[in-house]
């Protein structure tokens, strides 16, 4: 059986190196970023602006995952319009220009208000960004229906919880995150479902690990990606909050 081609962006940010591993073993994987790899020669080197790179790089791909982006609050018309508006329509174009099959989008938590009084919040609910990065995030999300209701391109959203590693002193710290972890493995279980389910047409999902208050909603993801998280917050044996 063939191995999907998938192009994976910003594999130096937060998630890549733990989607990395996993993604070789599974698929013929082609990399781009605009930092050097030296595990991996062949890494594409471009940043979000060169969509005739980008499009290069996109030949023969499956599924694109697109990670790169400023991943936090930053300076808007600066750092977040060039990486998450011009450079994620850059993808999207290039993409369809390749023929590419799916986008699969890392989307943020940050699209949405997640610490209101009645939890969960669900992916049928009005985005309400909390910061212009969320915004940004919004924007993604809204030009991935654009391209599937008018270019035919299947689009993956995943509104990421808290990602953090499984020693990290946030969780510690901020009894909140706890409550939106994502880890290390279910992320890539996450991601790895949506490369593979079949005909999901436009999705938006939650990711988060099992929580003992699921603020977002999973149910999207158990029913589309056929998602469940095996990771489990009150494993990790966490300080109770003062």
């Amino acid at each position: 059986m063939r191995k999907l081609n998938v192009l994976m962006t910003g594999v130096h940010g937060r998630l890549g190196p733990h989607l990395v591993p996993p993604f070789r073993e599974r698929y013929a994987l082609r990399t781009l970023d605009r930092q050097e790899s030296p595990d991996d020669p062949h890494c594409v080197l471009s940043d979000l602006q060169d969509r005739d790179v980008l499009r290069r790089a996109m030949a023969g791909v499956d599924v694109v995952v697109h990670l790169a982006a400023t991943s936090d609050e930053a300076p808007f018309v600066e750092n977040l319009v060039p990486n998450n508006v011009v450079g994620v329509y850059n993808v999207f174009e290039a993409a369809h220009e390749a023929g590419v099959r799916r986008i699969v989008f890392a989307s943020s938590v940050h699209a949405v208000t997640a610490s209101g009084p009645d939890p969960p919040v669900r992916v049928s609910d009005p985005p309400r960004p909390i910061t212009t990065y969320g915004v940004t995030k919004v924007f993604g999300e809204t030009l991935g229906r654009y391209y599937h209701d008018r270019r035919g391109m299947e689009f993956v959203g995943i509104r990421i919880g808290a990602f953090q590693p499984y020693d990290s002193a946030l969780l510690r710290q901020k009894p909140l995150m706890r409550d939106l972890w994502l880890s290390p493995r279910d992320a890539a279980r996450l991601f790895v479902r949506a490369v593979e389910t079949p005909q999901v047409g436009y999705a938006l999902v939650f990711g988060t690990s099992r929580t003992s208050l699921e603020r977002l909603s999973l149910q999207e993801a158990r029913e589309v990606l056929g998602y469940e998280p095996e990771d489990d917050v009150a494993a990790l044996n966490l300080p109770e909050p003062e």
